[in-house]
């Protein structure tokens, strides 16, 4: 099939992958970090995250195209004790790929 159609597409989506790294840096502190391998290829995301600890619970959202390799880079500082948790949904080429899920507790 010249052009298009589902190899094209099957193939795009056995290349792209999604990294999403959420790491806690020391005291008070976590690193977020979303990256795709394939900025070319056309790859929307959703990343939520939420934190619950002594000072409450908070929800954050981003979302957009990967225009670039790593979208969301972001360094956290939140009380001890506060769970971080991130979930990516994400679609290449229309098509939802399998969700990637994180979690840290902030010491």
């Amino acid at each position: 099939m010249p052009g298009g159609g589902p190899l094209p597409m099957l193939l795009a989506a056995l290349l792209a992958s999604a990294s999403l790294q959420l790491s806690s840096q020391g005291p008070g502190q976590a690193s977020l970090r979303l990256c795709f391998d394939r900025p070319d290829a056309p790859i929307r995301y959703e990343l939520l995250v939420t934190t619950q600890g002594p000072a409450g619970r908070s929800r954050s959202r981003h979302q957009g195209t990967a225009d670039r390799p790593c979208p969301v880079r972001n360094d956290l500082r939140l009380p001890a004790s506060t769970q971080v948790d991130a979930r990516l949904v994400w679609w290449l080429d229309g098509v939802e790929q399998a969700p990637v899920e994180r979690r840290v507790i902030i010491e």
